[in-house]
């Protein structure tokens, strides 16, 4: 890989280490940031040549730096600065711009260590290796859409009619002959249906948060229109609840004001993921589906960067 257009941010327990152009570091070698390890499942065929693929996994993703600081005048402090960095006790996340494109990923310390230093000028070199549980190298952003928004209607000249017009002649041209009796700003508009794009290499999970906005709602629900896969929620919402659901497959969450509320889910009910390409959702309400506000929330997923 070409190092020389790789930037690598590391983030751990409140900690920064960046690494790459225009860094105090530099990235000598990398490996992992293509691909994971894939696992396949085979059986042999007692009469036939060669055997039988009975599935296909992607493993966990390991990824390997090689770096070297760019001078050796700060030796003490930047030595005592990655030993703090690099603490096995915690999570860390990378950021990863290859080519002017930008992925996250999380990952665990699996090991590090300093390259051995000839004298005490020689500038510090690290060796670090990574491993990430969840292979999939995630987009920076995190779309969202709410099914159920306003519509602004602020313009510019802007007129604010504060009583019903009587003479024609009274109002701007635009408003003439008009019966107007307060401020128009923006009309909402209901979108039963959404469509969502995912333009990663695989399936992502989808966070759906309802939202008791202008009053009670009992049961809501949302469809995957294509495979009928659907998400419906036994319970009766009053105004100002928020019930989210999240069909990630590695943390499926079903809350209710933050409080855990899997268990009232339909038993019918299918956690669904978006598809790569279009995916099309529905939602509904056994009772008043007018007085939600859908929000939804996805990451798309990628094999590499």
């Amino acid at each position: 890989m070409r190092v020389n257009t790789l930037r690598i941010e590391l983030t751990c327990n409140g900690r920064t280490l960046v690494m790459g152009p225009g860094e105090d570091i530099d990235i000598t070698k990398v490996s992992g940031l293509e691909s994971s390890e894939l696992e396949i499942s085979t059986s042999d065929n007692a009469l036939l040549d060669g055997v039988s693929v009975n599935g296909k996994k992607i493993g966990k993703r390991t990824i390997h730096i090689e770096a070297k600081f760019r001078n050796s005048r700060n030796n003490p402090e930047n030595r005592a600065a990655v030993i703090k960095f690099f603490n096995p006790k915690y999570e860390g996340k990378a950021l990863i711009t290859n080519m002017g494109i930008s992925r996250n990923i999380e990952y665990e310390l699996e090991g590090w260590t300093f390259v051995e230093q000839r004298n005490l000028n020689t500038r510090l070199g690290i060796v670090v290796d990574l491993i990430c549980p969840d292979p999939y190298m995630l987009n920076v952003d995190n779309f969202g859409k709410n099914m159920a928004h306003y519509t602004a209607q602020f313009h510019f000249p802007w007129h604010s009619l504060a009583k019903r017009a009587t003479n024609k002649n009274q109002y701007p041209e635009m408003v003439r002959g008009l019966m107007l009796g307060g401020i128009i700003t923006g009309y909402r508009t209901l979108h039963k249906e959404v469509a969502l794009p995912n333009d990663g290499d695989v399936p992502t999970g989808v966070q759906i948060q309802f939202v008791a906005k202008r009053g009670n709602v009992k049961n809501p629900k949302i469809t995957s229109i294509k495979t009928g896969q659907f998400m419906r929620v036994v319970c009766d919402m009053k105004m100002g609840d928020v019930l989210l659901v999240d069909t990630d497959m590695h943390h499926q969450i079903v809350e209710l004001n933050g409080v855990n509320f899997y268990h009232h889910i339909d038993r019918q009910s299918e956690p669904f993921e978006l598809n790569v390409g279009n995916n099309y959702l529905e939602y509904d309400a056994d009772e008043n589906y007018v007085n939600l506000d859908v929000n939804l929330y996805y990451r798309p997923k990628y094999l590499g960067v």
